[in-house]
């Protein structure tokens, strides 16, 4: 095969691997679990998922079809407050941020 001849390849398959990816998008969603009994882990895993909720709703919205979490946890960032109730309970309020890929 040429010099010439591979080029041509390969350019033609940078060429559809820059479509491919310009076809993809996320888009950035956030989610709020009000003051909740929970521990922080479960505080931070509802509130990830309903970003990734409204994340894959807006996929949906723009003609999109969202593409599912693979490996089983939830992905996004978490930031989390605390306070006592009148009983010393525990109570959580966290915000997730994610961003689910949408085809």
């Amino acid at each position: 095969m040429t010099s010439r001849a591979r080029r041509s390849i390969l350019a033609f398959v940078l060429g559809l691997s820059i479509a491919a990816a310009a076809e993809a998008a996320q888009y950035p969603a956030w989610g709020d679990t009000g003051w909740v009994h929970a521990n922080k882990r479960e505080c931070c895993d509802d509130a990830i998922a309903i970003a990734q909720d409204y994340s894959a709703s807006a996929c949906l919205t723009t003609g999109g079809m969202p593409k599912p979490m693979t490996g089983g946890g939830r992905r996004g960032v978490c930031t989390s407050e605390w306070m006592q109730d009148t009983d010393g309970s525990m109570l959580y309020r966290c915000y997730g941020e994610a961003a689910v890929w949408c085809r």
